[in-house]
């Protein structure tokens, strides 16, 4: 698609764009810190009020900065999410204490109509089998840093910068850009 998309380029694309299961769509929202993924899925989710959607977020399944882009969760994205909720099955995961530095309780969720990943990492190799679409958001890194500083406090630069690295070099291992099936501007979308 087009660089200039809208967001109702975007939910065109979505209802008219291949279906991988007759259970679910599956759409993923990758890309750099600060692009605007967040923003989308809650756009996303709201033009469909008539649908039981659920957004989870990659924030929610890291474990900590240093292990969130792991096999770990590859594996909770892939059999524990992707897999279930396209063939029509509940799904579970354990969310991430990011003040305790731990999982919490197992957490089970009913099958959704529309099922949507959110954050980096988000629309990995081993989940794209099960994506309807991958959506790719581009943003210059200095804008990205400084809008999740904005969000989030400048007390978390450092990790920042480090967790920048770490997201470009996992987006190279994975063809993350190359794959999306629409690529938004995420300075002049959001």
């Amino acid at each position: 698609m087009k660089h200039s998309i809208s967001l109702q380029d975007v939910i065109k694309a979505i209802e008219v764009g291949e279906r991988r299961s007759k259970q679910a769509q599956i759409i993923a929202i990758d890309g750099p810190a600060g692009a605007g993924k967040t923003t989308l899925a809650r756009k996303l989710e709201a033009s469909y009020p008539n649908k039981v959607i659920h957004v989870i977020h990659m924030d929610d399944l890291y474990d900590g900065w240093e292990n969130a882009l792991t096999p770990n969760l590859t594996r909770i994205l892939e059999s524990g999410i992707a897999k279930p909720v396209s063939e029509g099955k509940a799904y579970e995961y354990r969310k991430y204490d990011w003040l305790a530095g731990r999982y919490g309780e197992l957490e089970r969720h009913p099958h959704p109509e529309i099922l949507i990943l959110e954050g980096v990492g988000s629309g990995q190799k081993a989940v794209r089998k099960y994506l309807d679409q991958l959506i790719w958001i581009d943003i210059e890194s200095e804008v990205g840093l400084n809008r999740v500083l904005r969000r989030d406090g400048d007390y978390i630069e450092n990790h920042m910068r480090i967790w920048q690295m770490r997201e470009s070099e996992h987006f190279k291992q994975e063809n993350t850009r190359d794959c999306a099936t629409i690529r938004i501007d995420g300075k002049s979308f959001i």
